[in-house]
């Protein structure tokens, strides 16, 4: 089986299927694929399963990290059903599913940082329920623009028909026109722009400024620094984390609030950004989902290996009601 699980989840049949059978069977329905896929595809399997040990290992215990690998698949398979959900569920659905299942924390961060009228932009990873965040925002009336790739055109078809109304403009990531410009453009009109800063096959290293990223020493990815360097753009952090398929929690952090969570002011906004990122992976390694690349990430020649990791978050816990 040579194709990515990402088209293979969404073949014509299978896509015909989650259109008609209720969503807790698609989930059951979504898990025997994903067991399939990887039974045939057992080298994409190991090569997640030894990366989660290369990061992990000496610090976690056989019995750990036979939990970690397991919750690993369980988080990946999450963010599939989760973009089918958030693919072909009616707005409708989608509104109510939100407002009960998402607590939201600090949104007047994002007011703020629109206020100075010089655009958003929103940093986040794979992680979570990031499908989720967009459409979320733009049904609470936010000026949306998302950077995407899409792996089938009936997928991006069907999201293009369906956030028209929303105010939620698409970035199609292989335009001609240059993805940068587009960014700078939109974030000129005072928009929310979403960005990944772990999109690893993506990254234009930096030769001059490192930082240790899952215990390899690497070269900052220069393209946040250069968009806000253009633009001039607020920065946001933002996940959305997952405590299961009907739980959610929004977490927004401006750009302040991660400089007071270090000792020293890292040296650019990229590199700040990466490394608070980094402890939400280390804390919840089941929400990251770009395992299978982590052997793409190109370590700086004559560089070490970092043995100590960060210090893990404080356990998130679900608030009893919803927060505004």
């Amino acid at each position: 089986m040579r194709i990515s699980l990402s088209k293979f989840l969404q073949l014509r049949f299978n896509v015909f299927l989650y259109k008609r059978l209720s969503w807790e069977a698609v989930f059951l329905y979504i898990i025997i694929l994903g067991k399939l896929y990887f039974f045939f595809n057992r080298k994409e399997k190991y090569k997640i399963e030894e990366a989660v040990e290369s990061v992990f290992e000496g610090c976690r215990s056989k019995s750990e990290m036979k939990t970690i690998k397991r919750n690993v698949f369980q988080g990946i398979i999450s963010h599939y059903y989760e973009k089918l959900f958030n693919a072909y569920e009616k707005i409708e659905g989608l509104k109510i599913f939100f407002e009960e299942r998402i607590e939201i924390h600090c949104l007047n961060k994002l007011d703020n940082a629109l206020r100075d009228g010089k655009g958003v932009l929103f940093v986040t990873g794979h992680y979570g329920g990031i499908e989720y965040i967009p459409i979320f925002l733009a049904l609470k009336k936010y000026p949306i623009s998302v950077i995407a790739k899409f792996e089938t055109n009936d997928l991006k078809n069907t999201l293009y028909t369906k956030t028209n109304n929303l105010g939620l403009k698409i970035i199609d990531a292989i335009q001609k026109n240059g993805v940068l410009t587009s960014i700078i453009q939109e974030l000129k009109e005072n928009r929310i722009v979403f960005i990944e800063c772990d999109e690893i096959e993506e990254w234009k290293p930096s030769q001059k400024e490192k930082i240790f990223f899952l215990g390899k020493m690497i070269g900052v990815d220069k393209t946040i620094n250069l968009i806000q360097r253009k633009a001039g753009a607020e920065v946001i952090f933002g996940i959305l984390h997952r405590f299961n398929l009907g739980k959610y929690s929004l977490i927004i952090e401006s750009y302040q609030d991660i400089l007071l969570r270090f000792c020293n002011t890292p040296s650019s906004v990229g590199k700040a950004i990466l490394e608070f990122f980094e402890q939400y992976i280390y804390s919840y390694p089941e929400e990251w989902y770009q395992w299978k690349n982590y052997i793409k990430i190109k370590t700086l020649s004559g560089s070490g290996i970092r043995v100590e990791r960060p210090t893990p978050f404080p356990s998130l816990k679900p608030a009893l009601g919803k927060v505004i």
